[in-house]
């Protein structure tokens, strides 16, 4: 969801070169096998929308499955005279299901289903296969949506039949209902539903992080959005613990991938707590999975067929994957996920109950952080925090620090989130990467005309350069070379801004260079 920028080369993750081509397109959806809005109902007790409650799957209470009109609410049905109330205030989704319209589905074919939803509590969508056994070979379930608010949210999920059978049924599930109150007397009892739509796609093969990531739609989400991939993948950069994880026993609850050398538009945070404990940093991976935008975050889930093409080196994986940003320059979509880093930065603010605050550099605009988010500080003062996980306790106003982190988006803000205290260098000198890689080479004239000078520090053995435009698009190849002067002429390209990628003996550079 939002946005990200460049995707440069791969030079360890061979595996996922296949995806670093022309950018692919997101599965076209078909017409509406069900497209119901909850408009017609039964006439006789119990009340309950017609084509619902279908056997044999298990049915809600009667009780608990209300007709809405706009004389029976304060706001407005989403569309038309009705829509549906849910109500199950337990916290597992059984037995609140309804059953609805038998129809016919094809093992393998992807269904994306849309409705809106509001009020308060936890909604998701089931397909079965029609028959009464609730074993897993028997429905397939989405990953759930929380719902808490008086406005209609329009909710997106996807499932893949398992099987293919012409008794499917689509059924729509909550828990952990209550009440949502809102000022104006506005009070909402469950979970309303509305415009209920299910439609089939044939999921795509491969895409990449760039092809799930990039946009450039309004609301920043993802073009695969409540769309299944058969395959993606990328270079671990971070584990996320869970909210149950403490000191003396870690939990892991995803982790985050990067496409190695990109510089925006290539990384994803993936929740995925089957793998996440026996992934590590560095480590290159591949895997199907469903889009989701869990609070304007891209999350890829639902993660199958999750293979480790290799085992990585974390201090590689740093200086192949680590983008240099500021503290303005990081919030925007192209950056979501990006393992990235900040210099010179002084914190302004600080919470030692959540460990977040806010934190500025050269640019004169400030960003937000968190220091305590799901780490343990070796090398730190400790803070309680609001999950109990220990933090880091900066200094405000007076220290500058370098600053590593993926980007997040939560509580509407982005936050660059330390992996650890190793990733908080207090009084920092060196910029970027430079502090665990540097190779300071003098990149010339800027602005160029058709030609590029790089003077290196030093006589390299092996030298590549490559340059990308903004929206991650290759313009020149990988030139590969060796000296200590390198040139690179015949640049035939158009005015604009780009990124040259310069790697020499191991060590790397991406500069922003200006064609006139």
């Amino acid at each position: 969801m939002k946005s990200k920028l460049l995707k440069l080369t791969v030079a360890a993750f061979v595996a996922m070169t296949t995806f670093m081509h022309a950018q692919t397109a997101p599965a076209t959806l078909g017409a509406a096998i069900i497209n119901d809005g909850f408009e017609t109902w039964t006439s006789t007790a119990p009340i309950a929308p017609t084509n619902w409650e279908l056997a044999p799957a298990n049915t809600i209470a009667a009780a608990n499955v209300q007709q809405v009109t706009n004389a029976s609410t304060l706001t407005p049905v989403q569309s038309g005279t009705y829509s549906c109330k849910l109500i199950n205030t337990a916290t597992s989704y059984t037995p609140g299901i309804i059953a609805g319209t038998t129809v016919s589905v094809t093992a393998g074919v992807g269904y994306q289903i849309s409705y809106y939803a509001r009020g308060k509590g936890t909604i998701t969508v089931e397909l079965t296969d029609g028959s009464a056994a609730t074993t897993s070979a028997n429905y397939v379930s989405a990953n759930g949506q929380s719902i808490s608010g008086k406005g209609w949210h329009h909710c997106y999920q996807t499932v893949i039949a398992a099987t293919t059978t012409n008794n499917a049924q689509f059924c729509l599930k909550v828990k952990s209902t209550a009440t949502y109150t809102a000022a104006g007397g506005v009070s909402i009892t469950g979970v309303d539903v509305d415009s209920f739509v299910v439609r089939p796609y044939t999921p795509v093969a491969n895409a990449s992080l760039y092809d799930l990531q990039y946009t450039t739609a309004a609301n920043g989400n993802s073009p695969f959005y409540a769309q299944f991939v058969g395959q993606t993948g990328g270079i671990v950069t971070a584990r996320v613990l869970s909210s149950s994880s403490t000191a003396s026993a870690p939990a892991y609850s995803g982790y985050y991938i990067q496409t190695s050398g990109s510089s925006a538009w290539g990384a994803g945070y993936v929740f995925d707590q089957t793998n996440a404990p026996n992934v590590s940093i560095g480590d290159s991976v591949t895997f199907g999975c469903s889009i989701d935008e869990y609070f304007n975050m891209t999350e890829l889930e639902s993660v199958t067929n999750f293979n480790k093409v290799s085992s990585g080196n974390p201090f590689i994986t740093l200086t192949q994957t680590t983008y240099s940003v500021n503290s303005q320059t990081l919030a925007q979509e192209m950056y979501e996920s990006f393992l990235a880093n900040i210099q010179g930065a002084v914190v302004q603010t600080y919470s030692a109950n959540y460990g977040q605050g806010t934190i500025q550099d050269a640019s004169g605009v400030p960003c937000t952080f968190d220091f305590k988010g799901g780490f343990y500080a070796p090398n730190g003062s400790a803070t309680s925090g609001s999950s109990g996980n220990p933090g880091y306790t900066p200094t405000i106003g007076t220290q500058t620090y370098c600053v590593t982190g993926n980007i997040n988006y939560e509580f509407s803000a982005y936050n660059i989130i330390p992996r650890d205290s190793g990733d908080i260098v207090s009084n920092c000198m060196l910029l970027g990467i430079e502090k665990h890689n540097s190779l300071n080479a003098n990149v010339y004239p800027n602005p160029m005309a058709n030609e590029l000078n790089i003077q290196l520090p030093f006589a390299a053995t092996k030298v590549s350069v490559s340059i990308t435009d903004m929206m991650g698009r290759e313009m020149i190849a990988p030139i590969a070379t060796s000296g200590t002067n390198v040139n690179v002429n015949n640049i035939n390209i158009a005015a604009g801004t780009y990124f040259v990628k310069i790697t020499a003996d191991g060590k790397t550079q991406i500069n922003k260079i200006v064609k006139q």
